[in-house]
């Protein structure tokens, strides 16, 4: 009887990709611990304390998650998921499991990536199940592409771009196997749903998300701002080799080419219609890591140094700052300084002889900070003008009785409006609450007490 062989060791390559994946789930750790609620992602966390088929910004998916895990416990959850399924998609398309490790490695340090696999956002589960339907698909596993592509849908409108890549491939292949018949039809009952809401509500969502991508100012400005917006969140190296790839890709791999280059002309499109968000064609990245995993090792070895060094340069600003402009820092902002919104749960500490029993809800002059002070000082919070429409204005308003008070917070803007300030009787002086990380104030909040409700004001919203 032979000796049992010895347990294969991994190649140097595939220890590197451990490494890399080592590294990229400590400081996605790190980042999810040392800062405050993500700006956007506390807008997410109203949504889940009113949970239902849609909003106004996007479908359901992201309220539901961090309603059942957490806002951290969602993007940290919906990051690993999406880091394994690029390995299992890879493994499929290679027959490998170290191109599986490569592909893996390269998208769990894609700064896209890495921004969804830290705070909630609808980045976070559509990436999960982007990745998860385009694998379904790859494999032609019916039945589960529609699920994974259905719920894709629920996470966010854009969803619809793999179906589009999908599309393309078969019409390039001549071919669309009658199960792909029902994918689209497990897909869009998945939908249907968020389809009734927006039909409740006026179309809202849609009607938002076809301004916001289409209508504004745009022009080569707005392109240039797109093109840096990738070289950024895609990665110095990754987003041109992305355009390579579906360009000259393998053959075979015509589903991944589309999958990688729809996104990227569809909002490189919208870009020149209107000012976009470097975030939106995220989900490109995940066809092109698979796709770079099967070129040479230097371009492989370029990508990864390239997009680590950037992700690693950014996190250690965003956990410790060394670098100090004039300008506000965008990156902080979003990220440190939101906490001391805390105080605005004891408002009598900033208003001698303010009743906090007495203060019925918290307005502001922004979605954003609406629901950081819900997060951070709890109670009930709404916005007034001049805050954009937001799903704020499809809840209830607020219920105030006569002789009750409120308060208005804003950070650079303007006092409470007319609007509002017409229905209390009198108004405090203005009181600053700043927002420091290490010793650098990146908010000055501003908040006024508004006394006593008018009996012919408790009904009605300003």
């Amino acid at each position: 009887m032979s000796p049992p062989s010895p347990p294969a060791t991994p190649s140097p390559s595939v220890k590197a990709c451990l490494t890399l994946l080592a590294v990229s789930a400590g400081l996605r750790l790190a980042l999810a611990v040392g800062t405050d609620v993500y700006f956007d992602t506390a807008y997410y966390w109203q949504w889940a304390r009113h949970l239902a088929w849609g909003y106004y910004d996007h479908p359901p998916m992201a309220a539901w998650l961090i309603a059942v895990l957490g806002i951290h416990a969602t993007a940290l959850v919906c990051g690993a998921g999406t880091v394994a399924a690029v390995w299992g998609l890879a493994r499929d398309v290679y027959g490998s499991r170290e191109a599986a490790w490569r592909a893996a490695a390269l998208w769990s340090v894609v700064p896209a990536g890495m921004v969804a696999g830290v705070w909630a956002t609808p980045d976070s589960p559509l990436l999960l199940f982007w990745t998860l339907g385009l694998w379904a698909l790859w494999k032609e596993r019916w039945g589960w592409a529609g699920l994974a592509c259905g719920l894709a849908l629920l996470s966010k409108y854009p969803a619809v771009l793999l179906g589009l890549a999908f599309l393309l491939a078969a019409a390039r292949a001549r071919r669309l196997p009658w199960g792909a018949w029902g994918t689209g039809a497990l897909a869009l009952l998945c939908f249907v749903p968020v389809v009734l809401w927006n039909a409740r509500h006026e179309w809202v969502g849609f009607l938002f998300q076809l301004h916001h991508g289409f209508e504004g100012r745009g022009g080569w400005n707005t392109f240039g701002q797109f093109l840096a917006g990738q070289l950024a969140l895609g990665g110095p190296v990754l987003f041109p080799l992305a355009l390579v790839y579906a360009v000259r890709g393998p053959r075979e791999q015509f589903l991944l080419r589309m999958a990688a280059v729809v996104p990227l002309l569809f909002f490189g499109y919208a870009s020149v219609r209107a000012q976009g968000e470097a975030n939106w064609p995220a989900a490109a990245y995940v066809a092109a890591c698979v796709g770079v995993a099967g070129l040479r090792p230097a371009w492989q070895r370029a990508v990864a140094a390239s997009s680590l060094v950037l992700v690693l340069a950014v996190g250690t600003h965003v956990l410790f700052p060394l670098v100090r402009t004039e300008r506000r820092d965008t990156v902080l902002w979003r990220t440190h300084g939101w906490s001391v919104l805390r105080e605005l749960a004891t408002p009598q500490k900033l208003f001698p002889g303010l009743d906090a029993h007495n203060i019925a809800a918290i307005y502001a002059s922004e979605y954003q900070l609406a629901s950081q002070v819900a997060y951070y000082a709890g109670g009930i919070t709404d916005t007034a003008f001049p805050a954009r429409f937001s799903q704020y204005d499809l809840w209830p308003d607020p219920t105030l009785a006569p002789g009750q008070e409120v308060l208005w917070v804003t950070e650079g803007g303007p006092g409470p409006p007319e609007t509002l300030t017409d229905r209390f009787t009198s108004m405090s002086d203005a009181v600053l609450l700043g927002g420091d990380f290490r010793g650098q104030r990146l908010h000055t909040f501003v908040v006024w007490w508004l006394r006593g409700l008018k009996p012919e004001a408790s009904k009605g919203s300003p």
